[in-house]
C-alpha cells in the first residue's frame, strides 16, 4: 500500500496490521488511530489493496493473493481464522458434536464443516466466501 504520509491513518493502520500477532482482526484494534469514519477509510483501503478481507461485522482478516488468481486468501486457514474471530469477540464455545466424537476416537468419520456449540449468546454470520462458521442446531446461545 502506497501512502503520501507517515504521519497518515493509512500508514499507520498498516503498521499497526503487521504488528497484530493472529489472523483476526476487530474493528476495536485500530480505535486510538483516529475517528470512525477515518478508519473506516483506512479500513476500506487495506481492503482494496487486499491485505484485509472482511468476514463479518467489524471483524477481519489478514490476507495474501493466491498464486493461481487474484482473489485474497485467508492466511492461516479459514476454519482456524474463523474460531480465532470468536475467541477475540469473547465469546465462549466448544467443538460441535461431530468433531468431538472424532477426536474421542468414536468415529471414523473425519468432519468436513466447521460447526461449533455455542456456550454464550452470539447473533452474528461469521463466514468469508462459501465457508461459514455453522451454529449446532442453530442454536445461537446456550
Amino acid at each position: 500500500m502506497r501512502v503520501k504520509y507517515s504521519e497518515s491513518i493509512e500508514y499507520k493502520a498498516l503498521n499497526r496490521l503487521k504488528t497484530i500477532r493472529g489472523s483476526a482482526i476487530l474493528r476495536k484494534d485500530f480505535d486510538d488511530l483516529g475517528s470512525y469514519r477515518q478508519i473506516s477509510r483506512a479500513i476500506n483501503k487495506l481492503i482494496e489493496e487486499k491485505k484485509l478481507v472482511k468476514i463479518g461485522t467489524g471483524i477481519y482478516a489478514k490476507a495474501y493473493l493466491s498464486k493461481y488468481s487474484s482473489t485474497p486468501l485467508i492466511k492461516n486457514g479459514t476454519d482456524s481464522t474463523l474460531r480465532v474471530a470468536l475467541k477475540r469477540l469473547g465469546i465462549a464455545y466448544e467443538p460441535g458434536s461431530a468433531e468431538k466424537e472424532y477426536n474421542e476416537g468414536k468415529t471414523t468419520q473425519v468432519p468436513v464443516r466447521n460447526i461449533v456449540r455455542l456456550k454464550s449468546r452470539c447473533r452474528r454470520r461469521i463466514g468469508y466466501k462459501n465457508s461459514e462458521l455453522i451454529f449446532e442446531k442453530n442454536i445461537n446461545a446456550k
